[in-house]
């Protein structure tokens, strides 16, 4: 029964590199850059890898969402006149109020929408292929669910805490933004890097499942950030193969470190991806970067998880003194 269970993970494994590296292949193929979408990685995570799912979301939700997402964010990078981390607060400010309207905990519909801001991508090609990419992802896992190498999974509503979610989304999205502002003035983009804020806003839920992991957590997204900009900067930068490699390279490193950690993490594997979009001079710094950011989002999402958990202690008393 052992031996049957790895059989289906590597499995799932090797058909989400494969998925993975062939998205980076067409993109490089077509000189087509908005097709390259780091958060794919996190989504094969969680919809193939992961023996459950991480968010609670209808499977048919996620492309809808996602693909909305990835339009609203085009929409703000090619026409708001705002400075870019006032772009990526009005971005996360509407995948927040898409989360609560249709009680559901996609996360990775934030950095759908804060990717091209962040980059600048302002091409309509993005929210095709994201909407064509989720598509075929959702497909795949009918399928595995079918053929039994994953267990099916029920759909489930998100019930939110009427004022305490909204108070965690005001506190999450101006101090997201301001550290944004911050990072992008002294030319460090990558310490909000969208995955990051996704991170961010999975650990900040009071009763988050990876927030008693915080280590674990943050060595495992350091770790999948420098295998990420080691394989862009060793197989890219310096022997001059094809980013199809490094993102071949970086993928299946990133999920070595899940099954050594057994922490299979959504946010790291976006980051393992994210640097075959980036400038070259980015690269050395990137790794840092990430690290800086993992730091500071863990502090904020410990606070704002104290913050909730004071409110809803105070609730309780004032109710049992009535």
């Amino acid at each position: 029964m052992h031996y049957a269970w790895d059989y289906k993970k590597w499995i799932k494994n090797a058909l989400a590199v494969i998925f993975l590296t062939g998205m980076v292949f067409v993109s490089e193929r077509t000189q087509q850059p908005a097709i390259l979408f780091p958060e794919i990685l996190a989504l094969l995570t969680g919809m193939w890898i992961a023996p459950k799912m991480p968010w609670r979301v209808h499977r048919w939700e996620i492309p809808v969402l996602m693909t909305l997402c990835a339009i609203w964010g085009i929409l703000i990078s090619r026409w708001m006149p705002a400075p870019t981390a006032v772009k990526m607060g009005v971005a996360f400010l509407g995948a927040a109020g898409a989360l609560l309207v249709v009680h559901a905990t996609l996360l990775p519909i934030l950095s759908a929408c804060i990717l091209p801001i962040l980059i600048g991508e302002q091409s309509w090609v993005y929210p095709i292929a994201v909407a064509v990419m989720t598509v075929l992802l959702s497909a795949v896992q009918a399928l595995l669910e079918r053929t039994g190498m994953r267990e099916p999974q029920p759909a489930a509503r998100w019930e939110w805490q009427g004022r305490d979610e909204i108070l965690r989304w005001l506190v999450l999205i101006p101090v997201t933004t301001g550290i944004a502002a911050l990072a992008i003035a002294m030319g460090y983009p990558c310490v909000v890097a969208p995955p990051l804020i996704v991170l961010l806003s999975e650990l900040s839920f009071p009763d988050s499942p990876v927030a008693v992991k915080e280590k674990q957590v943050a060595l495992v997204t350091i770790l999948c950030a420098c295998i990420g900009a080691g394989a862009r900067f060793a197989l890219v930068m310096h022997l001059g193969m094809p980013l199809w490699i490094a993102a071949f390279a970086a993928a299946a490193g990133a999920l070595a470190v899940f099954h050594w950690m057994r922490l299979p993490f959504p946010p790291a594997g976006a980051l393992s991806i994210l640097p075959m979009l980036l400038p070259d001079t980015l690269i050395p710094s990137y790794p840092l970067q990430v690290a800086a950011g993992t730091l500071a989002f863990l502090l904020t999402a410990r606070l704002v998880r104290n913050l909730l958990h004071a409110a809803q202690h105070k609730k309780s008393i004032a109710y049992k003194a009535h």
